[in-house]
């Protein structure tokens, strides 16, 4: 049985995505797209959703990703590594983004 997350682990996950799509300042449908599909798979409404910012995320959502189980930090960084490579582009913010994230919250890289 797959496990559901929690409100405070979709808003965790859900600010990380938003901020990953936006670390190459630059938005491409199909990075919208490969979002919108991850918000769906969190069963999280983004509408109205203000993620939190970048530099505040350490203060406000590390503990509840490093908290999560390892099933759900397998689904998460799945969805960092689909979301990086939407665009057909991992560029070096987008990569030392996704890097601090797995270090700073115990996450394991999935690449696939």
């Amino acid at each position: 049985m797959e496990e559901k997350f929690t409100l405070e682990e979709q808003m965790a996950v859900a600010s990380v995505l938003y901020n990953l799509a936006d670390a190459d300042f630059q938005s491409h449908e199909a990075e919208r797209q490969c979002l919108e599909a991850c918000m769906k798979e969190l069963e999280f409404d983004a509408t109205g959703f203000i993620p939190i910012e970048k530099n505040q995320l350490h203060v406000k959502a590390y503990e509840t990703l490093k908290r999560m189980s390892k099933e759900k930090k397998r689904t998460f960084s799945r969805m960092m590594t689909q979301l990086s490579r939407s665009d057909d582009h991992f560029g070096p913010r987008e990569r030392a983004f996704v890097m601090e994230i797995l270090e700073m919250c115990d996450v394991p890289f999935v690449h696939r």
